[in-house]
This record gives structure tokens, C-alpha cells and sequence, in this order.
């Protein structure tokens, strides 16, 4: 009976996420239920004035890396795109305010929650994309990358900081946890010159993966996204990732009881943690 439960329960949430891919295909659609109606928020085009050239993504990188003892991570990533913008298109990219979002470090001022290299790089991409639609796929995108990859991969000529051996894959963006399995991995404290390193290179990498994003854009005049929009809303039924573990460990609250999607997957995915992820 339990096998043939989980398996109407996944052909039940494959045709569930086959059904609400065709109906986000092309847009990143956000819905709310109030007053039992739902509200859809479309993207729209704006104009910032931010041009965009392509970019070589290992200076980029470089320079990312290179700023993260002065700025921190959000900042960081922001030079390393800003300067090099001022220099190859200049106009506003000469006196945009890199250090406004020092504050992200930590994710947001040492909360831990979004890790800031991901702030940095949204921040600029916003301003550089038109079109709100394409903006969020890169970042979503970029949160992919970030969670699903081994990193810091990226490898200075010199190291700047500290001489480190670990990369990880966090699983997550959120701050708190990506370094705390750097740490566990590494035997560091946080206030470590290696855990320092580790996110000093991890902001050469989000700023290079920004970079060749922006430069496909740029150069195809269409960027082609690498996973659906909203994924984790469809799934389970609210904002969320596919860690929920991490936190809550056994302890993981039914999304049935609050989903604006009102769906089986979203307890079936609450309760039933991604493989690898954990």
C-alpha cells in the first residue's frame, strides 16, 4: 500500500510541476491568494541608463577577490563588475556608490541569511536587464549555481589571505549554513584568515558566473534560462528552498496548513528532503 501511495504521489507531482511550468513558461509569475482571489504580478521593461559591455569574467573575478577584505562580500562583487563597466562603458558606472551594500555582508549585516556575494551580483544585473522577466532567471540561475556547486573553485594567482584546502557544496544560499560547512569541512572559526579566503574566492566565482551570464545575454540579445522560475513555490507551496532539513531538521512544518498552492507535493516535499541536499 505505502509503495503504491509514493507512487501516485510522485506521478501526482510530476504532472503537478509539468502543469505549472506551461503556465510560468516564459514569465516569472508570482501569485497570492487574498480574499480567495488570485493576484498575478507580470514582469515589465525597465530602463536604469546601466549599459552593459562584455566583460573578461576571470578579471572580473580578480578584482572581486581582490576587494573582499576592504568591502565584504556583496560590495566585492559589485566592484568587480562596476569597475570594470566604468572603465569599458563608463557614464553612471563611474560614480555608482559600490560600498551602499556593504551592509549585505553576513547575509544582511551578519544575520546569515542570503548569502551577500548573491545580493552583490542581483544588484547589478537588475540594473543592467530591461526586462524583469530575464533578470530573475539569472538570479535564479545564480542561486543554482551557488547552492548546487563545489566552491570556491575560483583560484587566485596569489593568495591574498590564507593558504585553504576545502570546497563545499552548500546546498542552500543562505549564509549561515554554506559557511558553516566550509568551517566544519576546513576545522576553521569564522574568524579564521581561511573561512575569510573561502569567501574572498567565493565572490571571484559569483562574480565570474554573473559575468558570463551577462556577456550570453549580451551577445545572443536573449539569455535562455537553466532552471524554471519559482520552482521551489510550485514544489512546495510556499518561498522556500530544497534544504528545509538544515533548519527544521525532523521538525519540518506541512506547507498543506498555509500553502498559497494548495497541493500534496508540498507536504510530499517538506517531509521528503532532496537527495544530496542534506
Amino acid at each position: 500500500m505505502e509503495e503504491n501511495r509514493s507512487k501516485e504521489q510522485g506521478a501526482s507531482r510530476r504532472s503537478f510541476l509539468t502543469t505549472s511550468g506551461k503556465m510560468l513558461a516564459g514569465a516569472a509569475l508570482a501569485s497570492t491568494v487574498l480574499a480567495g482571489k488570485s493576484e498575478k504580478a507580470q514582469a515589465y521593461a525597465i530602463d536604469t541608463g546601466y549599459k552593459y559591455a562584455l566583460l573578461d569574467p576571470q578579471k572580473v573575478g580578480q578584482i572581486a577577490y581582490e576587494n573582499y577584505a576592504k568591502r565584504w562580500c556583496a560590495s566585492s562583487v559589485i566592484a568587480g563588475l562596476v569597475n570594470e563597466l566604468a572603465a569599458k562603458v563608463g557614464g553612471p558606472w563611474k560614480t555608482y556608490p559600490i560600498d551602499a551594500m556593504r551592509w549585505a555582508h553576513g547575509g544582511f549585516a551578519g544575520w546569515g541569511a542570503l548569502c551577500g556575494t548573491l545580493t552583490g551580483a542581483g544588484a547589478v544585473i537588475g540594473l543592467i536587464v530591461p526586462d524583469t522577466d530575464i533578470a530573475e532567471a539569472m538570479t535564479n540561475d545564480l542561486a543554482f549555481y551557488y547552492s548546487s556547486t563545489e566552491l570556491p573553485s575560483f583560484t587566485p594567482p596569489k593568495n591574498l589571505i590564507a593558504d585553504i584546502e576545502s570546497m563545499t557544496i552548500a546546498g542552500t544560499p543562505v549564509c549561515h549554513i554554506s559557511v558553516g560547512r566550509f568551517m566544519k569541512k576546513e576545522e576553521v572559526d569564522f574568524l579564521s584568515n581561511e573561512r575569510a579566503e573561502r569567501c574572498a574566492r567565493l565572490a571571484g566565482n559569483i562574480a565570474m558566473e554573473a559575468t558570463n551570464m551577462l556577456n550570453e545575454w549580451k551577445k545572443n540579445g536573449k539569455y535562455t534560462p537553466k532552471h524554471k522560475p519559482l520552482f521551489n513555490v510550485l514544489a512546495n507551496g510556499i518561498t522556500s528552498q530544497n534544504n528545509c532539513t538544515d533548519c527544521h531538521g525532523d521538525n519540518v512544518p506541512n506547507p498543506g496548513n498555509y500553502a498559497t498552492i494548495t497541493t500534496a507535493e508540498g507536504a510530499e516535499c517538506a517531509t521528503k528532503p532532496a537527495a544530496g541536499k542534506h
